[in-house]
């Protein structure tokens, strides 16, 4: 896969790897890109994905083996503006969510959620699967959506 979004690309073991989508871009994949440009679950032996503003510039509903749907999914806390800008700023904070919570600085705790993101009211919770820690320590049997809610009102850096 041509990684046309953001992503980040590791080594798992023996040489399997696995891919971080942040907040996948939609409108220049879905308008211009062919589909060998979108991260699937098949670009890797494990994928995960962080959604923070889905259904406009994020793609929405799941993607990876484990999708995590980031305060609903679409608007991010400490973005502010026209509308445009407040989409920018949360569909780059996945960026952020991920930096913090590989180096320890946020701790996000993910629970089982259903399918949809973006979330409209109720995430629809999950008790049949575990909670998992966002960042280094994601299990690679996890599997399915997940919801965090950050409550981080700092700033976006991207504004």
């Amino acid at each position: 896969m041509l990684c046309m979004n953001d992503c980040v690309q590791y080594t798992l073991f023996a040489g399997a790897t696995g891919k971080s989508g942040l907040d996948p871009a939609r409108p220049l994949v879905s308008e211009f890109g062919s589909r060998r440009f979108r991260l699937t679950r098949e670009d890797a032996h494990v994928v995960h994905v962080l959604h923070t503003n889905a259904g406009f510039l994020g793609e929405s509903g799941p993607i990876g083996h484990a999708d995590f749907c980031i305060n609903g999914g679409q608007r991010q806390p400490g973005c502010k503006g026209h509308l445009m800008r407040i989409s920018r700023c949360s569909h780059f904070m996945s960026s952020c969510y991920f930096a913090a919570s590989v180096r320890r600085r946020l701790h996000i705790d993910a629970i089982p959620c259903d399918s949809t993101c973006p979330k409209q009211g109720r995430w629809g919770l999950r008790m049949d699967r575990r909670p998992v820690l966002l960042g280094n320590d994601i299990p690679d049997t996890a599997r399915g959506m997940y919801c965090a809610q950050v409550d981080n009102e700092e700033n976006c850096p991207f504004d």
